[in-house]
């Protein structure tokens, strides 16, 4: 109890505070003896007081007498004193706040929001193509990585049309992820770090991320992107959703170049963010579930001299609590039991659902998307 009533009377604000109420008391109480008249009735010097001491002066009490007045000089000036140390007071607390944002050591109140985790080279290109192809503006994009303030302060100036927060330490860290509010947030991605970042395998980094996070937030959409083929197994039983390995891409393309001359320039002008040929996922119309996918692909042709691609959809995988019987058997809880321990879910996981010129016999169904080239 003692603690925190030192606690309490070392705290500035309630130091201004109590000083306001001071002067605001005694401030009546002495009037009450200097003056006389209706201004020294019930609760009017106690008003007058507030009044003088906020310098707004409505002009229905006044002293009449020398002392009175130069009493309410004093008034004024200890008034205007509190006044601004409070109102000092107000304004450091929001802008300690702000610096503290701006340094990333304050827990971010957004929503609906991408965390990327980690830095290097490609960094930069995956905020780039996140601003081009967010279709809301001013996406949230937190960034939790250990860069300094003025790289931080040329990224926010460099991508002004999203909203870059910033976060600060390890994105193995719960500490860490709860600052960036994981629990709201939309999607993380996890890129390797080359900042300061002394582990040899930065795919065990990404594993280990990947496991913290989908164990706070199981639902989350998680993209993992590795170095190594080997560690795919691993971080698909850490739940990531989708997963990037960096080789795989690049060596297609080194491959056509030699072998499909033309299939690599056409891919990379599709995937370029300021080429006006490139993929785009669209509603499908409503009209066109049940119909045969050539009616979808003349439609997109007609409309906008757009090529439809394919479509795709999230599909509900069957999970083991699915194949288990729905009475409660000991063998069947002991089995549920070793795989939770084991870490395998029971629980249903989403998927991409792809198909690629389908053709003519293909029906849309309903939840499709569609993959254009426009």
């Amino acid at each position: 109890m003692r603690h925190w009533f030192h606690l309490l009377i070392r705290n500035s604000f309630f130091q201004v505070g109590l000083g306001i109420f001071l002067v605001m008391i005694l401030g009546g109480l002495v009037l009450r003896m200097l003056e006389i008249g209706k201004i020294t009735e019930g609760e009017a010097p106690f008003w007058w007081a507030i009044v003088t001491m906020t310098t707004v002066g409505y002009g229905d009490f006044a002293p009449k007498t020398p002392e009175g007045r130069m009493f309410a000089v004093l008034v004024m000036f200890a008034g205007i004193s509190l006044t601004a140390m409070f109102t000092a007071i107000i304004s450091s607390i929001f802008v300690a706040k702000r610096i503290r944002e701006e340094k990333g050591l304050e827990k971010l109140n957004i929503k609906n929001h991408i965390i990327l985790c980690g830095w290097n080279r490609n960094a930069d290109k995956i905020i780039h193509s996140i601003q081009y192809l967010a279709e809301a503006p001013s996406k949230n994009i937190v960034l939790i990585n250990d860069l300094d303030e003025e790289e931080i302060a040329r990224l926010k100036t460099r991508y002004r049309k999203i909203r870059l927060h910033f976060v600060v330490g390890d994105f193995t860290s719960e500490q860490v992820l709860e600052k960036a509010n994981l629990e709201a947030a939309e999607t993380v991605i996890i890129i390797p770090s080359d900042i300061n970042d002394s582990i040899q395998n930065p795919d065990d980094k990404t594993i280990r991320a990947a496991l913290t996070i989908k164990g706070l937030e199981p639902n989350i959409r998680l993209i993992a992107y590795l170095h190594d083929r080997e560690n795919l197994t691993h971080i698909k039983r850490a739940n990531a959703d989708e997963v990037v390995i960096s080789d795989d891409f690049g060596a297609y393309m080194l491959a056509s170049h030699v072998m499909d001359p033309g299939i690599p320039q056409t891919v990379n002008r599709l995937l370029d963010n300021v080429s006006k040929n490139r993929f785009k996922r669209v509603d499908i119309p409503s009209e066109f579930i049940g119909k045969p996918f050539d009616n979808l692909f003349n439609h997109f042709r007609k409309k906008n001299n757009s090529i439809l691609v394919g479509v795709f959809s999230e599909e509900e995988n069957l999970g083991i609590g699915e194949i288990l019987s729905a009475d409660t058997l000991a063998l069947d809880a002991f089995i549920e039991r070793k795989l939770k321990e084991g870490g395998i879910s029971l629980k249903e996981e989403s998927k991409i659902s792809l198909e690629i010129n389908p053709g003519s016999n293909y029906r849309i169904k309903d939840g499709n998307r569609a993959i254009i080239i426009t």
